[in-house]
Order: structure tokens, then C-alpha cells, then sequence
């Protein structure tokens, strides 16, 4: 069996006011091997060419609770210790433990278009990691006063495919999890377009996607669809949650069985 790549942290139906996020002050742990290992990678990751790169603020997540409501505990990081812990030393994490790690939180969205289908991007050459890959469209909570995540959701859909809020007939977080290789938690929503899936291919934004990829809502297309290697560890794991709330628990244990990710 395959190690697994995604872990599921919480598995739920939350609404706009179901999710509370607060900022708490809890510093990320330092030492200076931590610290050196951050500037090496992003030295490097410069010098780089033709990569995309920017050193944006993140929120950091230090705690979560799930049950009736999903409450998240978040403190400040940036993009460049994103890249010097998570992306590119995770290791980090079993020297020093999380808490060292920059651990932000992540958005990725399993869109469902107007006729069926449900549609992913193939994200282009240029983007840092995952290129060529095929990934929801996502980004990463982004400090606010006050912390919205799901304006942050609208904004990237916004941002990537020119959705304006009438191209959203619904939105609802279902559940959070953790890409292992990477050590970041995601939160993954599921979003149903009032677009067709051809409308949502005409305005995609190729500054961070070559394409589209739109698989058929059915049980039996998303099954073989989940053993695309291409799918990153975020795909699988959105496309299985997505799948669960459609389809049932039974068919997201088997599918999650068949695609070794381990289990809950």
C-alpha cells in the first residue's frame, strides 16, 4: 500500500457563520537553524528564473475545534516562511515540532458547474509549487479585520475565474485536511456554479492555469478520475470530500481505500 498523502482533520457541512476564526498571540518557535533554513530556501528559490514569487501575509493556524461550528485559532506568518518550512524543509517540523512550521491555512474550492461537472485547473509552469499539476482552485487565508474565509473563497474564484457573486448559487465549507507531504492544513469548500462548465473554461486566468479539467459528477467518473497521478494530494483530497457529501460515506470510504490515502 501507498503511504498515505492526505489526512482528513475534520469532515462536516459548515455554513458562513459556522466557521469563527480569531487571532490568538502564539509566536512561531525559532532557533537558528530554523531561521537559516528559511533564508537559504528563499536565496534560492530566487535566484530561480521564470518563478513566481511573493512574500504575502498568511494566517497561521495554531489550534481548531470542530463540532456544530469550526473555530480556528490563527496567528500571523508570510509566504517566505511558508516556502523556507513547509514547501521546502518540512522536516523541520520533526526537529523542532509544528510549532515551528509556517502552517498556514489553505482554500481550495471543489467547483461544481451548472451542468454537472466538477472542475479543477492544471496549474501552469510558472507557479512555485505543484506546476503542471492538477489542482482546485485555491489559494491561502489571507489577515483581515475581521477574518472572513469564505470572502477569501469568493476572492480567489473572483481573482482566477472572474466569478462575480452571482455566478455562486452555493458555498459551504465541508471539512479540513492536512496534505502530509507539505504539513498544511486546507480547508476545502464545496462551491455549485450557476456557470456551465464552458462558461467557467472561458474566462480561466492563464497567468496560473493552462487549462481546466472538468470530470463528470458522477460516482464511477470521480472513481477512476481519483487515479489520475496528476491530481495533487489537495485534488484527491477535495474530490473525496466533495464526493462524500454527493454520494455517501460508504462510497468515500471505498474510494479513499482504493486510492490507499490511509485511513481516517
Amino acid at each position: 500500500m501507498k503511504p498515505a498523502t492526505v489526512a482528513f482533520r475534520v469532515i462536516g457541512e459548515f455554513n458562513r457563520t459556522d466557521v469563527v476564526a480569531t487571532w490568538v498571540d502564539r509566536p512561531r518557535r525559532r532557533a537558528f537553524e530554523i531561521e537559516n533554513q528559511i533564508e537559504r530556501a528563499w536565496r534560492q528559490a530566487r535566484s530561480r528564473q521564470g518563478l513566481k514569487l511573493f512574500d504575502g501575509p498568511m494566517c497561521r493556524l495554531e489550534r481548531f475545534r470542530a463540532g456544530k461550528t469550526l473555530e480556528l485559532e490563527l496567528s500571523p506568518t508570510s509566504y517566505k516562511i511558508f516556502w523556507g518550512t513547509n514547501l521546502t524543509n518540512p522536516d523541520l517540523g520533526d526537529r523542532y515540532g509544528p510549532e515551528a512550521l509556517a502552517n498556514p491555512v489553505g482554500l481550495s474550492c471543489a467547483l461544481e458547474s451548472s451542468d454537472g461537472y466538477l472542475i479543477f485547473g492544471r496549474r501552469n509552469a510558472s507557479l512555485a509549487y505543484y506546476p503542471l499539476r492538477i489542482h482546485p482552485f485555491a489559494g491561502s487565508l489571507e489577515p483581515a479585520q475581521p477574518l472572513d474565509v469564505f470572502a477569501d473563497v469568493e476572492r480567489e474564484l473572483a481573482e482566477e475565474l472572474a466569478f462575480a457573486p452571482g455566478d455562486i448559487a452555493r458555498i459551504v465549507c465541508i471539512g479540513m485536511i492536512e496534505d502530509l507531504s507539505l504539513r498544511q492544513p486546507e480547508l476545502i469548500f464545496s462551491v455549485r456554479s450557476t456557470r456551465s462548465r464552458m462558461q467557467i473554461e472561458q474566462t480561466l486566468d492563464a497567468a496560473e492555469h493552462d487549462a481546466c479539467v472538468a470530470i463528470e459528477s458522477r460516482p464511477d467518473k470521480l472513481e477512476a478520475a481519483l487515479n489520475d497521478p496528476e491530481l495533487t494530494p489537495v485534488a484527491l483530497g477535495t474530490a473525496l470530500l466533495w464526493g462524500r457529501g454527493h454520494f455517501g460515506a460508504a462510497w468515500f470510504d471505498a474510494a479513499n481505500r482504493a486510492v490507499n490515502l490511509g485511513p481516517l
